[in-house]
């Protein structure tokens, strides 16, 4: 059960690291690249910040502790948006322009089943960077059934919710103690098997088709240039993969996935939440971990969960 705060710790780490460099290009990255914790940049906050992609994970935890419904999620989800509920420094800084949408439908009446977008062009990481949580509970088939309902008020489209299942798979794989590079051929079998067994979508070969090119051999040798950190949700997971896959350790892992610049802090989270599942609490800097925003409210709430 400890993985879980592994998971959730590396996350938020990973999260505050990539928060000053968010739209940063790969160009500006390279000639200041990031080395350690810092603050202000992009969004002038100061170091240990974290974004939107932590303060919803809390959410998500909340709403697990409680009873796990989408319109309590949702509620909680607004009274972020609205209240600056579960954020680092009492504002919110930063939400994509999806989940403002789909949240913004529900303050105006819509049910949360309805509010998030199905649309293509919609497949942002909005669902996929507050996903984690889900991945450690005991039973995994209803905990992505869960998951899958959830992920639905902001983000409708089948991509998010097969990158959220590849994701929670891979980190549920982690935790049991596969290889890093077993637990992803598993997990994209699992993908490519049995998302069909969550009893939610009917399995699309064709769309499945786009996660081929981490299903070869060759995924792990691209290089840097094949690789995008934009706020796709697909182009987010594959970075985020890549970035562990080509390190040995948690410090070298998130920082490879902020100077690859764009999408800094969400992909950076993913990726901190894969190596600190592999690597554990300990290998999280604790100089990180110091100055991270509010860590023993965070760590009180992974208490309960856990």
């Amino acid at each position: 059960m400890t993985k879980i705060k592994d998971a959730i710790m590396g996350f938020v780490v990973g999260d505050a690291l990539g928060v000053p460099y968010e739209f940063v290009s790969r160009e500006e990255m390279k000639l200041n690249p990031a080395k350690d914790m810092v603050g202000y940049g992009t969004y002038n906050q100061p170091a240990g910040t974290w974004s939107d992609d932590t303060a919803m994970t809390l959410c998500v935890i909340e709403n697990i502790i409680n009873d796990g419904k989408s319109h309590h999620l949702a509620q909680l989800f607004i009274k972020w948006y609205k209240e600056a509920y579960h954020t680092a420094t009492n504002e919110v800084f930063d939400i994509g322009n999806t989940t403002r949408i789909a949240l913004n439908k529900i303050i105006a009446g819509q049910s949360p089943k309805e509010s998030g977008s199905r649309d293509s062009n919609s497949c942002g990481n909005g669902s996929l960077m507050r996903s984690a949580p889900y991945a450690f509970l005991d039973n995994f088939h209803k905990a992505m059934i869960q998951m899958n309902y959830n992920n639905r008020i902001t983000h409708g489209h089948p991509l998010c919710h097969e990158c959220c299942f590849l994701y929670c798979k891979l980190l549920q794989s982690l935790a049991n103690g596969k290889d890093k590079h077993d637990a992803l051929r598993y997990s994209l079998g699992a993908l490519r098997q049995g998302w069909r067994l969550v009893d939610l979508e009917e399995i699309d070969y064709q769309r499945i088709q786009l996660f081929d090119r981490m299903m070869s051999e060759e995924f792990v040798s691209l290089k840097e240039e094949d690789i995008k950190s934009t706020g796709y949700v697909l182009h987010s997971l594959e970075a985020a993969i890549w970035c562990f896959l080509n390190t040995d350790n948690y410090e070298a892992a998130v920082l490879k996935a902020v100077n690859l610049g764009g999408d800094t802090d969400t992909i950076a989270a993913i990726t901190g939440a894969m190596a600190g599942t592999y690597y554990g609490y300990d290998a999280i800097p604790k100089k990180w971990l110091d100055v991270v925003a509010k860590k023993d409210e965070i760590e009180l709430l992974l208490s309960k969960f856990i």
